[in-house]
């Protein structure tokens, strides 16, 4: 700051004299350098030297990939150890005078490393390591050896460097057994990485990556060139799914987690829980289509784990209810695949209730609203496509009721000031109900099964003290004074078109009589 604001050192003079309550001499001004622009200092001195260590290390290493005629492998290589030892004599001696550039000849160096004890194997006909398995496990020994020097030196993009080769030696690899291997033993140093040093942002790039490579794996290795097909045997992917996940999870449970960007909780969660459905999915389809769905039921319960992990450890709201809509997705999915048309309806709409319950438990409006756009979206479906029963019926009333009374259960818990959400589930059962019972009882009886239906939800209005339910039982009744005179009138055989109207008759008049003593005990109550 005294630099900058143009104050000079004071000599040990200048301090007695200040001390003494004499006045120092007067500084003397030291003109600023001419021409000092920070833009052209900043090109000039870093970016300039970024760019041209770059060029230098890709030169390098395209020498060392070159296969010369006459010339031995181990020659290229060499050349490639010995670039890389200049660059790591150039950063330690430009240390203290110019850290920048330093730092800079040290990536490079790290790069020309990795690149030359990966073209020991790689890269040539006439490899210095004949035997693969020796050749990738000196390329991870250096890779573990640079990760290390990263975190000593605290540098997020040394590490970043890292992990880009080690990604990039999955894709050269191309085997499956150690390309999985690799990736979860990346995914693991990711979370190390990420707790001991706090590099969120890394953590995010690597779980990219990660899923990435999964998916090129098993859709046979095109980033390496091969032709874009489904593999050829699982090779335990799934398995490997399962261990790397475990890492990227926890990197949002890790202490300080609920810290992070709201971006990168929200980008974290979308990145493992798509990466790990699209992934199972691939799978179904390549190796498990005639099998039964333990896969996405796998996945499911994987996901819905990672929601709870989530809300217990700082009850982040976003990343529970991304997991958690995208296990119950999955769910879903296994549901409509082991289950026969049009049964799967029928669980779909039970799934809708568990949904409600632990978003209740999650306080999780977004996953509330989510269930009961797709509990509609269902609902539809059923209605366009499927087969009307009396069981699947039945199975959508009862949910839609249930899921009314645990939304105004727990409405405090939920916090929801609105009544829209419970109104749309009631008026759902109200649809249903009349519904259900129109495809399953008989025809003469469809007016007389309303009519029971309204005297349940006016019982169900007494005992529970809700408006709410007089008025479905008042909105059935109507519908059903609209079925009798516009279809028992002109379909039903007399007896039972008298018995209808009769019924009818004595339901309105009995209603109508109650109303009529309500209304004169309110009037009491408010004289009184």
């Amino acid at each position: 700051m005294e630099t900058y604001l143009g104050f000079r050192p004071l000599s040990q003079a200048d301090a007695e004299a200040i001390l003494g309550g004499e006045t120092p001499r007067s500084p003397v001004a030291i003109p600023a350098p001419a021409g000092d622009s920070g833009l052209e200092m900043q090109i000039g001195e870093l970016w300039l030297a970024r760019v041209g260590v770059l060029a230098l290390s890709l030169g390098i290493a395209f020498l060392v990939a070159f296969p010369f005629a006459g010339v031995p492998s181990f020659i290229s290589c060499l050349i490639g150890y010995a670039a890389a030892a200049a660059f790591f004599a150039a950063s330690k001696r430009l240390k203290n005078a110019i850290p920048d550039a330093s730092r800079i000849l040290l990536g490079g160096a790290l790069f020309l490393l990795f690149f030359a004890t990966l073209r020991l194997h790689f890269f040539s006909a006439n490899p210095v390591v004949p035997d693969v398995g020796l050749g990738l496990t000196l390329v991870v020994l250096v890779l573990g050896a640079e990760l290390v020097l990263a975190a000593r030196r605290q540098s997020e993009t040394m590490a970043g460097l890292v992990f880009a080769a080690g990604m990039a030696t999955v894709v050269v690899s191309d085997i499956a057994g150690f390309q999985l291997g690799l990736l979860v033993a990346l995914a693991a140093a990711a979370y190390v990485m990420v707790r001991t040093r706090g590099w969120p942002w890394l953590g995010l790039v690597v779980a990219g990556m990660t899923y990435l490579l999964h998916l090129d794996l098993l859709l046979n290795n095109p980033l390496l060139g091969h032709a874009l097909r489904g593999t050829d045997a699982p090779h335990g992917n799934l398995l490997a799914l399962a261990a790397y996940s475990v890492p990227l999870v926890a990197l949002g449970c890790r202490p300080g987690a609920g810290n992070d960007h709201v971006a990168l909780r929200i980008g974290r969660a979308l990145l493992v829980s798509g990466g790990a459905v699209l992934i199972a999915l691939i799978n179904v389809q390549l190796f498990f289509a005639a099998a039964p769905p333990w896969v996405e039921t796998a996945v499911s319960g994987g996901l819905l784990l990672a929601a709870v992990a989530y809300w217990w450890h700082h009850q982040s709201v976003y990343a529970t209810s991304i997991y958690a809509c995208a296990g119950y997705m999955i769910l879903s999915l296994a549901i409509f695949r082991h289950f026969p048309a049009p049964d799967f309806y029928a669980w779909l709409a039970w799934q809708s209730l568990l949904v409600a319950a632990t978003a209740v438990w999650f306080r999780s409006k977004i996953v509330i609203v989510a269930n009961l756009f797709i509990f509609g979206g269902i609902y539809f479906a059923y209605l366009a496509f499927g087969q009307a029963t009396g069981p699947v019926n039945l199975s959508f009333a009862v949910v839609a009721l249930l899921t009314a009374r645990i939304l105004n259960w727990q409405k405090d818990r939920l916090e929801i000031r609105t009544e829209l959400m419970r109104n749309l589930y009631l008026g759902a059962a109200s649809i249903v109900i009349p519904y259900g019972l129109l495809h399953t009882v008989p025809e003469a009886w469809v007016s007389a099964s309303w009519l029971g239906v309204s005297g349940l939800y006016f019982a169900a209005s007494a005992v529970l003290g809700s408006r709410k339910y007089r008025l479905m039982g008042i909105c059935t009744i109507l519908a059903t004074i609209v079925y009798v005179f516009s279809v028992d009138l002109a379909r039903l055989k007399p007896a039972y078109r008298i018995t209808s109207f009769l019924v009818l008759g004595v339901v309105l008049i009995g209603v109508s009589v109650a109303y009529a003593r309500q209304r004169r005990r309110d009037r009491g109550d408010l004289g009184a």
